[in-house]
């Protein structure tokens, strides 16, 4: 749509802005709770529930080290600083949280599509980056596989970001 003219028509004047019928909601996490709710993805039970909201947080931690990298004066160090310290960091907690390489919790939740997005948008500036954590490398995999997310993975989507 023409930006200028829907800006305002959005809650907040800012994207992501979801239309769902008559409600309208902004703000991402806001989104991503509400179409996890409607869609099943928020677990079988308060423990699934509570480990997809970790997550989901925890791609939020990610996303914030990354956009670092986009924002920094000297962005060729950003990005070393993201890759050999912070993402490090973030996977290693990840692998250790992770119980196998089906998931995190009972199903898949949005917690689970979270960090496979994270993880998805990453390896197109660092293809190696799972290398020295196998069973988060699993659960990619595996994730990959379900067919909603491979027929997204299908459509070839330009890199969100780039290494500079």
């Amino acid at each position: 749509p023409d930006w200028p003219a829907f800006k305002s028509q959005t809650n907040f004047g800012q994207l992501p802005h979801l239309v769902d019928g008559d409600l309208k909601i902004s703000q991402s996490n806001a989104i991503a709770r509400y179409l996890s709710r409607k869609f099943g993805l928020q677990g079988d039970s308060d423990a699934d529930f509570a480990i997809s909201e970790q997550l989901i947080e925890e791609t939020v931690d990610i996303f914030n080290d990354l956009v670092k990298t986009r924002l920094a004066a000297d962005k060729a160090a950003a990005f070393v600083t993201f890759f050999e310290t912070d993402l490090p960091k973030h996977f290693g907690y990840l692998e250790a949280f992770l119980p196998s390489a089906s998931g995190f919790a009972s199903k898949i939740t949005a917690g689970d599509i979270a960090i496979f997005s994270a993880i998805n948008i990453i390896l197109d500036v660092g293809p190696n980056v799972l290398d020295n954590f196998p069973k988060l490398k699993a659960f990619y995999e595996g994730l990959s596989q379900n067919a909603g997310i491979k027929s997204y993975l299908d459509q070839n989507i330009p890199a969100a970001f780039k290494r500079e």
